[in-house]
């Protein structure tokens, strides 16, 4: 059996020794962590000893404050879950304005999200953005409390050129009218004033 004196990745494994209440999906993911920073022992042992202290730390003062270590663990992991899917969305609107850059464009759909065919029933949510500044327009369409007419809404936006983050702006208007809106979003892209909301 393992003990304080084994050496990293030594004895059984979490996967091995599952204990009660525990995916054995979880313990296998937990496994490959661990074994992702041991090779740190040998090329890093000061990062490597440097990440074991500040899980230490970190399951301590949660014992000691009173809060159960799985819950700050799992809390993390969607911490840094969160942070994963933002640097890749931020990473998918650079490509998407290089692509359009390429393609000379001067405004383009950067990011798309569901199906502006079923917006009655369903949210949709699109940006565009001005290739050469990185100005946006968001544009969301949600079905009515009716689920019988869609409604359209307009907001400002800014894509940063550097790193892909998006600002959301000032709202511009929501719109049950659809000419309304297509002359709501085009008076947004050259940026003159919206008329105003009509729903």
């Amino acid at each position: 059996m393992a003990d304080s004196s084994d050496p990293p990745g030594g004895g059984a494994s979490g996967a091995q020794a599952a204990g009660p209440g525990v995916p054995l999906d979880v313990l296998r993911a937990w496994d490959e962590a661990e074994a992702r920073l041991f090779p740190l022992v040998m090329a890093r042992p000061d990062l490597y000893q440097l990440s074991v202290s500040t899980i230490q730390r970190l399951l301590a003062d949660a014992a000691a404050a009173g809060i159960r270590p799985e819950l700050v663990v799992a809390a993390a992991c969607a911490m840094r879950y969160r942070e994963l899917v933002a640097s890749l969305a931020a990473d998918g609107r650079l490509a998407a304005l290089a692509r359009a850059r390429d393609r000379g464009l001067s405004w383009a759909v950067i990011e798309e999200i569901g199906s502006q065919d079923r917006a009655r029933y369903a949210q949709y949510q699109r940006i565009e953005a001005e290739v050469a500044t990185g100005r946006a327009v968001i544009v969301s369409i949600g079905p009515d409390e009716t689920l019988s007419r869609a409604i359209h809404r307009l907001d400002e936006g800014e894509i940063d050129l550097v790193t892909g983050s998006l600002r959301i702006g000032e709202p511009v208007g929501s719109y049950l009218d659809p000419d309304a809106f297509a002359a709501a979003l085009q008076q947004a892209r050259s940026a003159r004033p919206a008329p105003p909301p009509q729903a």
